[in-house]
């Protein structure tokens, strides 16, 4: 018992490994030229004909792919010569007319039929011809479900199990071929629906091929899984974000990249039938309403940012208590949104020009002054003001402008009285307003 099984699991496994958008461009059957109810005597004498002329470096011949390769053409006869590979060749390609399985000639024909749309389908979808896709899969489709839901098609492959006369085939293989063909189907559907910049096209196709709702749904998440782990890696790094501090970038992150994602989801498998995809979408509802939290605590964070964010929460979410939490958070945020965050060290050239406001009033004074009065003067005014100077640099409201336009206002007022007689009081008076007075001048909006 356990052998069969394990002849049904190895048939079923060869049925999944040639499932793919080449399943009959690669079919060695369509490689060398044959039919698949060609004798083991027709191989032989086809092999030899074939790769002694492609090995003499001749023309192709008749029937192979004129693409096809003489190593590939020898993979092909090397393939039907293994009959468990080449039981499920079979399947994928022409039978001809019935010769000794006793099958009606209509489950040929089905079959044959079922074949040449289904490969001419998948060769449209490649760009290789201009093929109308749609109704070579919907013929494609109609006749692959005939086929498989007839107990001839069935019938005949036991039939050919007894001719391929191999120990390791038995009827055990044919209910493992049972079992996997109607996935083996779709896969080709799954593959190019998950390359495809628009999946829904190909899953519409997917009930055609008479697969159940399960099968059909598993082809659907199947298709869904690679956007379903970039949504999960990008959960995860808006929560790192989060964590780490680095809040607009994480509100920008998922603003522009949470839309594409769920557009593709809910095209494939929408949140109301898809467990898996109602849960991200809670969770990523949950991550940005956090976010839009955190965001309305940062000092000049923008607040059409904040409503964008607390957007996205509302578009992800359906649980009722999540979207009134969403909202009650989002009014919250919307209240106040701190403003702009002022610098508060003062950059090296705010601190330049303020000692050097201070020398300017030191070196006019030192021109005006008595020498015996200077240095009380200096030790006095000039000093301090220095002091004040350096000050007023360091608050964070002081322009960056204020300095250039003072030093500006000392070259003016300094020179222009330098070449004046004026009392000594007089000069201190004009040093002591520009020092200490002038910088808090206008200093709301600045110099």
């Amino acid at each position: 018992m356990g052998a069969n099984e394990g002849r049904g699991r190895t048939a079923a496994a060869r049925v999944r490994e040639v499932a793919t958008p080449e399943l009959y461009r690669r079919n060695p059957f369509r490689i060398v030229g044959l039919t698949a109810a060609a004798t083991r005597r027709e191989v032989r004498e086809r092999r030899l004909r074939v790769l002694g002329v492609l090995e003499a470096g001749g023309a192709v011949p008749d029937g192979v792919p004129a693409d096809a390769t003489a190593d590939q053409v020898r993979a092909a006869f090397d393939a039907l010569g293994n009959t468990e590979h080449r039981l499920v060749d079979e399947v994928f390609w022409t039978w001809g007319r019935p010769i000794d399985c006793g099958c009606p000639l209509q489950l040929h024909q089905k079959h044959d039929t079922a074949v040449a749309t289904h490969a001419a389908a998948l060769d449209a979808e490649a760009g290789r011809t201009n093929d109308h896709s749609n109704l070579l899969w919907t013929e494609a489709g109609r006749c692959w479900t005939v086929v498989l839901r007839s107990e001839s098609f069935w019938r005949h492959l036991n039939h050919r199990v007894e001719k391929l006369g191999d120990r390791r085939l038995d009827e055990s293989t044919v209910d493992g071929l049972r079992i996997a063909l109607p996935d083996a189907l779709l896969a080709p559907l799954v593959e190019l629906a998950a390359r495809s910049a628009e999946p829904k096209r190909f899953t519409g196709y997917l009930g055609l091929f008479g697969a159940d709702r399960h099968a059909v749904e598993d082809a659907r998440a199947a298709i869904a899984d690679g956007t379903y782990r970039r949504v999960e890696t990008l959960l995860k790094d808006l929560r790192g974000d989060l964590d780490g501090h680095r809040v607009q970038a994480a509100a920008k992150r998922a603003i522009e990249e949470t839309a594409p994602l769920f557009y593709r989801l809910e095209e494939v498998v929408p949140r109301a039938e898809f467990r898996r995809t109602a849960s991200l979408s809670e969770a990523l509802a949950v991550v940005a309403n956090n976010i839009g939290v955190a965001l309305a605590e940062v000092r000049g964070a923008s607040a059409e940012l904040v409503r964008e964010v607390f957007a996205v929460a509302r578009r992800c979410s359906r649980d009722p208590e999540t979207l009134e939490a969403v909202a009650r958070n989002e009014v919250a945020a919307s209240t106040y949104v701190p403003s702009e965050p002022v610098e508060r060290e003062p950059s090296a050239a705010r601190v330049f020009g303020a000692l050097m406001h201070a020398v300017a009033a030191a070196v006019f004074l030192m021109v005006k002054l008595p020498a015996d009065a200077f240095l009380p003067i200096m030790f006095l005014g000039a000093v301090p003001g220095a002091l004040t100077n350096c000050f007023v640099a360091a608050r964070p409201w002081t322009k960056p402008g204020r300095y250039p336009a003072l030093l500006a206002l000392d070259a003016v007022v300094y020179l222009a009285l330098s070449l004046i007689a004026l009392p000594y009081w007089v000069a201190v008076a004009v040093a002591v307003v520009l020092l200490y007075v002038a910088p808090f001048v206008r200093v709301e909006r600045g110099l």
